[in-house]
């Protein structure tokens, strides 16, 4: 009789376990997954600002950059961006609001500029993985607002690329008037510090030592740390919880590591004083719009040099207003956002793209449009592209306090070449704008156009991970990466030309400037949109996917939204692991195109380039004894705490994982299917 309950009771859980495994089978995504080849270690991290010199509105920005871009080959076959990677990786992190021990200034910006060599991808024997060395450190003269880099590296007139730009903008209050300045660094422009070579024969052996010194407690050693960072510009071992000590000394204002070097930088003043709200840089136009302001934004076209070097408050500026606005845009529910694209006309027109979110009644409207100035005038076109709407309820009564985050927050934005990219996550859709040009066949006739493409990505979330927080482009514009909360990583890919037109497209026209044509035939640029429901080469598709071994506990930090404003201006998402032995989220993420010819130099003689040979390693291997691809297109993801992951592109297998996904993202139905087998199993115990 105890027998048969028994197997009775074990049945019906079977029956529901092979239930839920049938389920998983056939929704199983065909997706392959991309390989990790490389993990840092645990050694391998920065060490993290103390708390106690942060202030409790700061924010944190993060970059991961190539040191240098080889020069562009001529030949058809290799994509566009391809970087140095004897240049190393830097790695550039931002406090916004850095207290200080200066009376007139408490807070302050801080800039760290790290670098880290890349040899260990080429597999040379006893190459390994070195820690991030510190290039330098600068502190603003006042807090930052916004940051924002630009990599879209035009062609100037000359043939060669502009340079990157990190652009800062930080104000100044002053009495009872605020005074805004952006400092816009060249990423291109690393070089050794005139000054270093005398500070460093001044500060004689005091300075070896403190660089080196694991920890600094004698107080003749504090003072003299302090003295050559503020009088010789000599930064102390940032490894040691002293250094954060004397980036907020009063009379500190930057220093440089143990290399000199350092990025030449421009001032540039705002005109106004009203609180600036939507700020970017493309090129030599810097874009910014204000709070109650007149005017939709205003636009500074800066002063630069042949190579594209920007000259700041040394020449003037040519400012150009936006159009006229009949309401300011500070109402509660309402939210805009802005951001420049690639001009059809160079150098003589403004391609803009908006985005407008506003309440009526019981419904948030969002929509997104084209804004264009063929003139640098007074008269701008305006061009509708999409409107969505979302039921919300009186006051956002509808929606949860995590759904009113999603409606409010800022997209994921990237720009490369002519390709702008925005991910929205209140709707879950990525825009992305191309600018192209064309020509009929038979025609002489050239068309400019922005080619807009609405993509609804896959469910690429799980329970604890509603939303990407991650975004990256490619060079080329035609792969694209994206990161969630607990570190799952989600590659697409798309066609980047025309087989009906003849595009001038993106890689001709990052090699032969002469194409680009400078004066179209069409008043106006045409855009390019689709139908509802209609997909084309354009649209991005997942090609990749993959996910970590161990999920993050992801929390909401609750002190940024109210009852009186459900839509705060800024806003964090947090993420705490619960373990120690999992890993941080994912603060920035950068795809690397590297040369298969300059990995095998770097091997050397016996090594083996990581990228490359994954495809041949056997699937038993770890990922650290992993080589990265001949094509070398990889994916690098950095954490908070400075370690690295590299996945390589070219060498994928079909994903492992079925139960596990589809148990999390439909937990509700699991949820019943335990309770339903967990009722059989007791009424069999009781009544059997």
């Amino acid at each position: 009789m105890r027998y048969g309950l028994r197997t009775r009771q074990a049945l019906l859980v079977a029956v529901g376990a092979a239930y839920v495994f049938v389920l998983a089978w056939f929704n199983r995504q065909p997706i392959p997954t991309t390989t990790l080849v490389h993990e840092s270690d645990s050694g391998l991290k920065l060490r993290q600002t103390q708390e106690e010199h942060l202030a409790s509105g700061n924010r944190d920005f993060n970059w991961l950059e190539p040191g240098r871009y080889l020069p562009d080959n001529t030949t058809e076959n290799q994509p566009p961006g391809v970087i140095d990677a004897e240049a190393g990786l830097l790695h550039i992190r931002l406090h916004s609001e850095y207290r200080t021990a200066k009376p007139d200034v408490p807070l302050a910006g801080l800039v760290k500029v790290y670098r880290k060599s890349l040899r260990f991808m080429g597999g040379a024997k006893g190459s390994h993985e070195q820690q991030w060395e510190l290039l330098f450190v600068d502190r603003l003269p006042g807090p930052v607002k916004l940051a924002h880099l630009d990599r879209s590296r035009g062609r100037n007139t000359d043939g060669t690329n502009a340079p990157r730009h990190l652009a800062v903008l930080y104000y100044m209050p002053a009495n009872e008037t605020m005074a805004f300045r952006t400092r816009i660094y060249d990423l291109e422009s690393l070089h050794k510090s005139p000054a270093f070579d005398s500070a460093v024969k001044a500060a004689g052996g005091a300075w070896d030592e403190l660089r080196t010194a694991s920890k600094i407690s004698d107080k003749a050693a504090k003072l003299s740390a302090v003295r050559l960072a503020c009088d010789l510009k000599l930064c102390p071992n940032d490894s040691i919880a002293f250094a954060d000590k004397v980036y907020s000394g009063s009379r500190f204002g930057g220093c440089v590591g143990a290399l000199g070097l350092q990025m030449s930088y421009a001032d540039v003043a705002l005109p106004g004083t009203l609180d600036v709200v939507e700020f970017s840089l493309r090129g030599r136009t810097l874009m910014y719009s204000r709070l109650n302001d007149m005017v939709r934004f205003r636009m500074l076209l800066l002063a630069a040099a042949q190579n594209g070097t920007l000259l700041g408050d040394s020449a003037p500026a040519v400012q150009t207003k936006g159009p006229e606005v009949t309401e300011y845009l500070r109402d509660i529910g309402r939210q805009s956002f802005l951001t420049q694209l690639h001009s059809t006309r160079p150098e003589n027109g403004v391609d803009l793209f908006l985005v407008d979110g506003d309440t009526v009644g019981d419904t948030f409207f969002f929509s997104f449009s084209l804004m264009q100035n063929t003139t640098l005038g007074d008269k701008w076109s305006h061009d509708d592209i999409k409107r969505y709407r979302l039921p919300v309820h009186q006051q956002f009564s509808g929606l949860s306090r995590d759904e009113l985050r999603l409606v409010n927050d800022p997209p994921l934005v990237d720009n490369a070449g002519l390709t702008s990219v925005f991910y929205f996550k209140a709707t879950d859709i990525i825009v992305t704008v191309d600018t192209e040009w064309f020509r009929d066949h038979d025609s002489s006739n050239i068309t400019q156009l922005q080619r807009v493409r609405e993509s609804r990505p896959p469910y690429i979330s799980t329970l604890n991970s509603p939303v990407a927080v991650n975004m990256t482009l490619d060079d080329s514009g035609a792969l694209l990466a994206m990161s969630t909360v607990d570190d799952e990583l989600f590659v697409f890919s798309r066609a980047h030309s025309s087989s009906i037109r003849h595009i001038l497209d993106y890689r001709r026209y990052f090699r032969l400037p002469r194409l680009v044509p400078w004066a179209a035939t069409e008043p106006v640029s045409s855009v390019d949109t689709l139908d509802d429901g209609e997909t084309d080469i354009f649209n991005w598709h997942l090609a990749l996917a993959w996910q970590p071994s161990t999920l993050m506990v992801v929390n909401w930090e609750d002190s940024f939204i109210s009852p009186d404003n459900p839509f705060p201006t800024t806003q964090r998402l947090i993420a705490r692991a619960q373990q120690q032995q999992q890993q941080p989220t994912t603060s920035c993420l950068r795809f690397l195109h590297l040369d298969p010819s300059q990995l095998a130099r770097l091997s050397g003689d016996g090594g083996r380039p990581m990228l490359g040979s994954a495809s041949r390693a056997a699937p038993s291997q770890p990922p650290e004894t992993n080589s990265i691809a001949s094509s070398a297109v990889c994916v690098v993801a950095l954490s908070t705490v400075g370690r690295m992951r590299v996945w390589e592109l070219d060498n994928r297998r079909q994903s492992p994982h079925i139960l596990w996904p589809f148990i999390t993202e439909h937990w509700g139905l699991m949820f019943m299917l335990a309770v339903a087998v967990s009722c059989c199993v007791y009424n069999e115990r009781r009544w059997g």
